[in-house]
Protein backbone atom coordinates (compact mmCIF):
# COMPACT_ATOMS: atom_id res chain seq x y z
CA UNK A 1 0.00 0.00 0.00
CA UNK A 2 1.48 3.32 -1.06
CA UNK A 3 1.45 6.37 1.18
CA UNK A 4 -0.10 8.50 -1.55
CA UNK A 5 -2.96 5.96 -1.77
CA UNK A 6 -3.82 6.67 1.87
CA UNK A 7 -3.51 10.42 1.43
CA UNK A 8 -5.50 10.29 -1.82
CA UNK A 9 -8.24 8.27 -0.19
CA UNK A 10 -8.33 10.68 2.74
CA UNK A 11 -8.62 13.59 0.30
CA UNK A 12 -11.49 11.83 -1.49
CA UNK A 13 -13.28 11.31 1.81
CA UNK A 14 -12.74 14.95 2.75
CA UNK A 15 -14.28 16.04 -0.57
CA UNK A 16 -17.20 13.67 0.02
CA UNK A 17 -17.70 15.02 3.55
CA UNK A 18 -17.68 18.59 2.23
CA UNK A 19 -20.29 17.72 -0.42
CA UNK A 20 -22.48 15.97 2.15
CA UNK A 21 -22.18 18.92 4.56
CA UNK A 22 -23.40 21.23 1.77
CA UNK A 23 -26.43 18.99 1.16
CA UNK A 24 -27.24 18.80 4.89
CA UNK A 25 -26.93 22.60 5.20
CA UNK A 26 -29.23 23.02 2.19
CA UNK A 27 -31.78 20.67 3.77
CA UNK A 28 -31.68 22.61 7.06
CA UNK A 29 -31.98 25.95 5.28
CA UNK A 30 -35.09 24.71 3.45
CA UNK A 31 -36.78 23.10 6.46
CA UNK A 32 -39.65 25.59 6.22
CA UNK A 33 -39.87 25.70 2.43
CA UNK A 34 -43.20 24.25 1.31
CA UNK A 35 -42.82 21.15 -0.84
CA UNK A 36 -39.04 20.82 -0.35
CA UNK A 37 -37.76 17.23 -0.35
CA UNK A 38 -34.63 16.48 1.66
CA UNK A 39 -31.59 15.27 -0.24
CA UNK A 40 -28.56 13.15 0.56
CA UNK A 41 -25.60 11.83 -1.41
CA UNK A 42 -24.37 8.29 -1.97
CA UNK A 43 -22.51 6.74 0.97
CA UNK A 44 -18.71 6.98 0.91
CA UNK A 45 -18.56 3.19 0.75
CA UNK A 46 -19.48 3.48 -2.94
CA UNK A 47 -16.31 5.53 -3.43
CA UNK A 48 -14.30 2.98 -1.46
CA UNK A 49 -15.52 0.16 -3.68
CA UNK A 50 -14.40 2.05 -6.79
CA UNK A 51 -10.94 2.80 -5.33
CA UNK A 52 -7.98 0.70 -6.39
CA UNK A 53 -6.94 0.43 -2.75
CA UNK A 54 -7.75 -2.94 -1.19
CA UNK A 55 -7.56 -3.42 2.55
CA UNK A 56 -6.39 -6.76 3.86
CA UNK A 57 -6.59 -8.58 7.17
CA UNK A 58 -3.01 -9.11 8.29
CA UNK A 59 -3.75 -10.67 11.65
CA UNK A 60 -6.26 -13.20 12.90
CA UNK A 61 -7.03 -10.81 15.80
CA UNK A 62 -8.55 -8.17 13.49
CA UNK A 63 -12.29 -7.71 13.77
CA UNK A 64 -14.38 -8.37 10.67
CA UNK A 65 -18.07 -8.19 9.87
CA UNK A 66 -19.71 -10.99 7.98
CA UNK A 67 -21.90 -10.02 5.01
CA UNK A 68 -25.15 -10.10 7.01
CA UNK A 69 -23.74 -7.80 9.71
CA UNK A 70 -22.37 -5.40 7.10
CA UNK A 71 -25.76 -5.18 5.36
CA UNK A 72 -27.52 -4.55 8.67
CA UNK A 73 -25.05 -1.80 9.59
CA UNK A 74 -25.45 -0.16 6.18
CA UNK A 75 -29.26 -0.28 6.39
CA UNK A 76 -29.25 1.38 9.81
CA UNK A 77 -27.06 4.27 8.65
CA UNK A 78 -29.20 5.18 5.65
CA UNK A 79 -32.65 5.37 7.23
CA UNK A 80 -34.89 7.77 5.36
CA UNK A 81 -37.33 10.16 6.97
CA UNK A 82 -40.80 9.02 5.88
CA UNK A 83 -42.67 11.86 7.59
CA UNK A 84 -44.10 14.51 5.30
CA UNK A 85 -45.20 17.63 7.12
CA UNK A 86 -48.24 19.82 6.46
CA UNK A 87 -46.13 22.17 4.32
CA UNK A 88 -45.33 19.26 2.01
CA UNK A 89 -41.65 19.01 2.91
CA UNK A 90 -39.98 16.08 4.63
CA UNK A 91 -37.02 17.77 6.33
CA UNK A 92 -36.42 16.80 9.95
CA UNK A 93 -34.10 19.23 11.71
CA UNK A 94 -33.20 16.53 14.25
CA UNK A 95 -32.05 14.17 11.48
CA UNK A 96 -30.12 16.91 9.71
CA UNK A 97 -28.33 17.88 12.93
CA UNK A 98 -27.53 14.21 13.54
CA UNK A 99 -26.04 14.00 10.03
CA UNK A 100 -24.02 17.18 10.66
CA UNK A 101 -22.62 15.67 13.87
CA UNK A 102 -21.70 12.46 12.07
CA UNK A 103 -19.95 14.48 9.35
CA UNK A 104 -17.99 16.40 11.98
CA UNK A 105 -16.89 13.20 13.72
CA UNK A 106 -15.89 11.59 10.41
CA UNK A 107 -13.85 14.66 9.47
CA UNK A 108 -12.08 14.63 12.85
CA UNK A 109 -11.30 10.92 12.48
CA UNK A 110 -10.04 11.41 8.93
CA UNK A 111 -7.77 14.23 10.08
CA UNK A 112 -6.43 12.18 13.00
CA UNK A 113 -5.63 9.21 10.77
CA UNK A 114 -3.81 11.38 8.22
CA UNK A 115 -1.85 13.08 10.99
CA UNK A 116 -0.85 9.72 12.53
CA UNK A 117 0.13 8.26 9.15
CA UNK A 118 2.16 11.37 8.35
CA UNK A 119 3.95 10.98 11.70
CA UNK A 120 4.77 7.35 10.89
CA UNK A 121 6.22 8.33 7.52
CA UNK A 122 8.34 11.05 9.15
CA UNK A 123 9.63 8.57 11.76
CA UNK A 124 10.49 6.05 9.05
CA UNK A 125 12.33 8.72 7.06
CA UNK A 126 14.40 9.74 10.12
CA UNK A 127 15.24 6.18 11.09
Amino acid sequence: MMANDIFGLAARQESWLLARQRVVAQNSANANTPGYKSLDIKPFEATLKSASLQLATTSSTHFTLDDAEAETAAAGENSENDDVYYSGNDVSQEEEMGKAGAISRAYALNTSIVKAFNGMILQAAKG
